[in-house]
């Protein structure tokens, strides 16, 4: 009974790796016209900037340069604590 289940687990996630793409390739075009209809409703460009700015600024935020910098030194300064750790334990 254990093999069934965990068959069926995996055909549960291999169906959900398999069907992502297909999700997300049919989301966008549905984000997109949803978009469209908040800017022609609104009718306002104040009010559309008023919705939209927050998002910008955080999707923008991941992948601006001052980002990449502090995920870079984050990730220098890691390593540099690792072999640090490292050497004190050949010491010993």
């Amino acid at each position: 009974m254990k093999q069934i289940c965990s068959w069926g687990y995996w055909s549960l996630v291999v169906s959900a790796i398999i069907l992502s793409p297909i999700v997300v390739i049919l989301t966008l075009p549905l984000a997109i016209g949803i978009g469209l209809d908040v800017f022609d409703a609104s009718g306002e460009l104040p009010i559309v900037l008023a919705l939209c700015i927050p998002i910008a600024i955080g999707l923008l935020r991941h992948v601006s340069a001052g980002a990449a910098l502090r995920r870079a030194v984050a990730y220098l300064w890691a390593r540099a604590h690792i072999a640090n750790v490292a050497n004190l334990t050949q010491a010993l």
